[in-house]
Protein backbone atom coordinates (compact mmCIF):
# COMPACT_ATOMS: atom_id res chain seq x y z
CA UNK A 1 0.00 0.00 0.00
CA UNK A 2 1.45 3.36 -1.13
CA UNK A 3 0.51 6.60 1.15
CA UNK A 4 1.59 8.63 -1.33
CA UNK A 5 -1.88 9.61 -2.77
CA UNK A 6 -2.97 10.44 0.87
CA UNK A 7 -0.32 13.15 1.08
CA UNK A 8 -2.38 16.21 1.30
CA UNK A 9 -4.74 14.78 3.67
CA UNK A 10 -2.07 13.37 6.22
CA UNK A 11 -0.25 17.16 5.56
CA UNK A 12 -4.17 18.86 6.53
CA UNK A 13 -4.16 16.45 9.63
CA UNK A 14 -1.06 17.54 10.87
CA UNK A 15 -1.70 21.20 10.52
CA UNK A 16 -4.93 20.75 12.48
CA UNK A 17 -2.77 18.97 15.12
CA UNK A 18 -0.26 21.27 15.19
CA UNK A 19 -2.86 23.94 15.24
CA UNK A 20 -4.89 22.75 18.18
CA UNK A 21 -1.92 21.77 19.57
CA UNK A 22 -0.21 25.69 19.71
CA UNK A 23 -3.57 27.30 20.64
CA UNK A 24 -4.73 25.03 23.63
CA UNK A 25 -1.20 24.85 24.74
CA UNK A 26 -0.76 29.03 24.80
CA UNK A 27 -4.10 29.28 26.80
CA UNK A 28 -2.78 26.75 29.07
CA UNK A 29 0.26 28.50 29.81
CA UNK A 30 -1.49 31.79 29.91
CA UNK A 31 -4.32 30.65 32.17
CA UNK A 32 -2.17 28.19 34.14
CA UNK A 33 0.90 30.61 34.54
CA UNK A 34 -1.97 33.47 36.06
CA UNK A 35 -3.81 30.64 38.73
CA UNK A 36 -0.32 29.18 39.62
CA UNK A 37 0.82 32.68 40.78
CA UNK A 38 -2.38 33.62 42.51
CA UNK A 39 -2.75 30.08 44.45
CA UNK A 40 1.15 30.08 45.46
CA UNK A 41 2.05 30.51 49.35
CA UNK A 42 3.42 33.72 48.95
CA UNK A 43 0.12 35.46 46.88
CA UNK A 44 -2.70 33.34 48.21
CA UNK A 45 -5.61 35.17 48.65
CA UNK A 46 -8.29 32.94 50.82
CA UNK A 47 -11.38 33.77 48.83
CA UNK A 48 -9.89 33.54 45.57
CA UNK A 49 -7.60 30.46 45.98
CA UNK A 50 -10.60 28.64 47.30
CA UNK A 51 -12.30 29.30 43.58
CA UNK A 52 -9.52 28.87 41.87
CA UNK A 53 -8.40 25.44 43.87
CA UNK A 54 -12.06 24.03 42.32
CA UNK A 55 -11.19 24.88 38.76
CA UNK A 56 -7.65 23.39 39.40
CA UNK A 57 -9.58 20.09 40.81
CA UNK A 58 -12.10 19.49 37.99
CA UNK A 59 -9.43 20.57 35.36
CA UNK A 60 -7.34 17.65 36.67
CA UNK A 61 -9.52 15.41 37.97
CA UNK A 62 -11.98 14.96 34.70
CA UNK A 63 -10.30 13.13 31.68
CA UNK A 64 -9.30 15.22 28.74
CA UNK A 65 -11.59 12.47 26.90
CA UNK A 66 -14.65 13.33 28.80
CA UNK A 67 -14.24 17.57 28.77
CA UNK A 68 -13.87 17.27 25.09
CA UNK A 69 -16.97 15.63 25.39
CA UNK A 70 -18.82 17.86 28.10
CA UNK A 71 -17.23 20.98 25.56
CA UNK A 72 -18.76 19.59 22.17
CA UNK A 73 -22.34 18.13 23.58
CA UNK A 74 -23.41 19.13 26.94
CA UNK A 75 -22.52 23.00 27.42
CA UNK A 76 -24.23 23.86 23.60
CA UNK A 77 -27.07 21.70 24.52
CA UNK A 78 -27.07 23.69 27.91
CA UNK A 79 -27.38 26.86 26.48
CA UNK A 80 -28.35 26.81 22.82
CA UNK A 81 -25.54 27.40 20.74
CA UNK A 82 -23.76 25.61 18.31
CA UNK A 83 -19.62 25.01 18.71
CA UNK A 84 -17.19 23.56 16.01
CA UNK A 85 -15.61 20.25 17.11
CA UNK A 86 -12.14 21.90 16.77
CA UNK A 87 -13.23 25.09 18.94
CA UNK A 88 -14.74 22.75 21.20
CA UNK A 89 -11.67 20.17 22.05
CA UNK A 90 -9.19 22.55 21.72
CA UNK A 91 -10.62 24.69 24.37
CA UNK A 92 -11.40 22.13 26.45
CA UNK A 93 -7.35 20.86 26.05
CA UNK A 94 -6.34 24.08 27.00
CA UNK A 95 -8.73 23.90 29.86
CA UNK A 96 -7.78 20.61 31.41
CA UNK A 97 -3.95 21.52 30.61
CA UNK A 98 -4.28 24.77 32.19
CA UNK A 99 -5.22 23.19 35.49
CA UNK A 100 -1.72 20.87 35.64
CA UNK A 101 0.15 24.16 34.05
CA UNK A 102 -1.40 25.81 37.21
CA UNK A 103 0.17 23.03 39.67
CA UNK A 104 3.32 23.48 38.17
CA UNK A 105 3.91 27.24 38.42
CA UNK A 106 2.46 27.03 42.00
CA UNK A 107 4.80 24.66 42.88
CA UNK A 108 8.18 26.47 41.66
CA UNK A 109 6.68 29.78 43.18
CA UNK A 110 6.69 28.08 46.59
CA UNK A 111 10.40 26.59 45.92
CA UNK A 112 11.74 30.02 45.79
CA UNK A 113 13.77 30.56 49.23
CA UNK A 114 11.87 33.11 50.99
CA UNK A 115 15.08 35.07 51.43
CA UNK A 116 14.99 35.98 47.84
CA UNK A 117 11.25 37.74 48.29
CA UNK A 118 12.58 39.36 51.69
CA UNK A 119 15.37 40.97 49.76
CA UNK A 120 13.10 42.10 47.34
CA UNK A 121 10.88 43.78 49.71
CA UNK A 122 13.99 45.39 51.31
CA UNK A 123 14.70 46.85 48.02
CA UNK A 124 11.45 48.14 47.45
CA UNK A 125 10.05 46.04 44.54
CA UNK A 126 6.31 45.73 44.41
CA UNK A 127 5.09 42.06 44.40
CA UNK A 128 3.87 42.80 41.00
CA UNK A 129 7.51 44.26 39.91
CA UNK A 130 8.99 41.10 42.05
CA UNK A 131 7.60 38.32 40.75
CA UNK A 132 7.86 39.87 36.84
CA UNK A 133 11.57 40.58 36.93
CA UNK A 134 12.87 38.58 39.93
CA UNK A 135 10.92 35.58 40.22
CA UNK A 136 8.89 34.22 37.40
CA UNK A 137 12.33 34.14 34.92
CA UNK A 138 13.94 32.05 37.13
CA UNK A 139 11.00 30.01 37.85
CA UNK A 140 10.53 28.91 34.65
CA UNK A 141 14.22 27.76 34.42
CA UNK A 142 13.71 25.51 37.16
CA UNK A 143 10.34 24.15 36.00
CA UNK A 144 10.67 23.67 32.34
CA UNK A 145 10.84 20.04 32.62
CA UNK A 146 7.94 19.28 33.71
CA UNK A 147 6.62 22.18 31.63
CA UNK A 148 7.47 20.36 28.19
CA UNK A 149 6.30 17.27 29.90
CA UNK A 150 2.90 18.55 29.92
CA UNK A 151 3.45 19.98 26.57
CA UNK A 152 4.23 16.47 25.17
CA UNK A 153 1.48 15.17 26.49
CA UNK A 154 -0.85 17.90 25.25
CA UNK A 155 0.73 16.79 21.95
CA UNK A 156 -0.67 13.17 22.39
CA UNK A 157 -4.01 14.67 23.44
CA UNK A 158 -5.11 16.45 20.29
CA UNK A 159 -5.24 12.82 18.75
CA UNK A 160 -8.72 12.83 20.99
CA UNK A 161 -9.95 15.37 18.61
CA UNK A 162 -11.05 12.71 16.24
CA UNK A 163 -13.31 11.49 18.90
CA UNK A 164 -15.78 14.12 17.60
CA UNK A 165 -14.94 14.31 14.04
CA UNK A 166 -12.16 16.58 13.90
CA UNK A 167 -9.69 15.76 11.11
CA UNK A 168 -6.53 16.16 12.92
CA UNK A 169 -4.17 13.58 12.42
CA UNK A 170 -5.56 10.16 14.18
CA UNK A 171 -9.08 11.12 12.43
CA UNK A 172 -6.96 11.50 9.43
CA UNK A 173 -5.55 8.15 9.97
CA UNK A 174 -8.67 6.21 10.34
CA UNK A 175 -10.49 7.82 7.30
CA UNK A 176 -7.65 6.32 4.92
CA UNK A 177 -7.88 3.01 6.43
CA UNK A 178 -11.46 2.69 5.85
CA UNK A 179 -10.48 3.47 2.34
CA UNK A 180 -7.92 1.02 2.09
CA UNK A 181 -8.32 -1.88 4.86
CA UNK A 182 -4.81 -1.59 5.76
CA UNK A 183 -4.08 -0.21 9.10
CA UNK A 184 -0.87 -0.99 9.84
CA UNK A 185 1.09 1.33 7.46
CA UNK A 186 -1.40 4.45 8.56
CA UNK A 187 -0.88 3.60 12.13
CA UNK A 188 2.82 3.39 12.15
CA UNK A 189 3.02 6.57 9.96
CA UNK A 190 1.00 8.38 12.81
CA UNK A 191 3.15 6.55 15.37
CA UNK A 192 6.38 7.96 13.75
CA UNK A 193 4.75 10.98 13.00
CA UNK A 194 4.13 11.87 16.86
CA UNK A 195 8.02 10.59 18.09
CA UNK A 196 8.86 13.34 15.49
CA UNK A 197 7.35 16.05 17.32
CA UNK A 198 7.95 14.38 20.53
CA UNK A 199 11.96 14.35 19.22
CA UNK A 200 11.78 17.61 18.52
CA UNK A 201 10.28 18.93 21.92
CA UNK A 202 13.00 16.90 23.20
CA UNK A 203 16.09 18.59 21.27
CA UNK A 204 14.41 22.22 22.51
CA UNK A 205 14.29 21.30 25.98
CA UNK A 206 18.26 20.04 26.14
CA UNK A 207 19.11 23.09 23.68
CA UNK A 208 16.66 25.53 26.98
CA UNK A 209 18.81 23.62 29.85
CA UNK A 210 22.06 23.98 28.04
CA UNK A 211 21.67 27.57 27.49
CA UNK A 212 20.15 28.33 31.10
CA UNK A 213 23.41 26.68 32.08
CA UNK A 214 25.97 28.74 30.15
CA UNK A 215 23.79 31.74 31.29
CA UNK A 216 23.88 31.27 34.94
CA UNK A 217 28.07 31.27 34.48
Amino acid sequence: MSLAPYVPLIVHGVMVTIAAWLIAGFFSLLVGTILGVLISRRLALRKLSIFIRIYVFIAKGIPAYVHILIAYFVIPALFGFKISGFVAATGALAFCSSGYVAEIIRAGINAIPRGQWDACMVLGYPLYHALRRVMLPQLFKAILPALFGEFEQLLKSTSLLATIGVTELTRTGMNIISRELNPLPVYLMIACIYLFFSAILHVLLIYSERKTIHGNR
